[in-house]
């Protein structure tokens, strides 16, 4: 997804953490807006987001899931997604829950590219 933005995945191209695709409502608040998202995909370090007017890179942002709250960074802006850095790396519990949360759109027959 590099056409999408800069990726921040270190010199060798790949990813410090697995993402793994699930489908959660969430909201993403800023200083100057608060928007509903759709979070794509996760790992420890970060998120995919989808939506209409996203913040641009190097905002921060408040991302809410359900009663989770996660701080982060805006890494990159593409055409209605972004990327979010998290300002710090989730507990593998919290990882594991959302992966969990998310996965109840396979079972519901919904995917993020719909």
């Amino acid at each position: 997804m590099a056409s999408f933005g800069r990726r921040v995945d270190g010199p060798t191209g790949r990813r410090r953490a697995q993402r793994e695709e699930v489908v959660l409502a969430a909201s993403a608040l800023t200083l100057g807006a608060s928007q509903a998202v759709v979070v794509t995909d996760v790992s420890p370090s970060g998120a995919k987001l989808l939506g209409r007017k996203l913040p641009q890179p190097g905002t921060d942002v408040l991302l809410t899931v359900g009663s989770v709250e996660l701080f982060g960074e805006i890494a990159w802006l593409g055409r209605d997604e972004c990327g979010i850095s998290f300002e710090s790396p989730l507990p593998p519990e919290l990882t594991d829950h959302l992966k969990l949360e998310g996965r109840w759109a396979e079972v519901m027959g919904i995917s993020a590219a719909a």
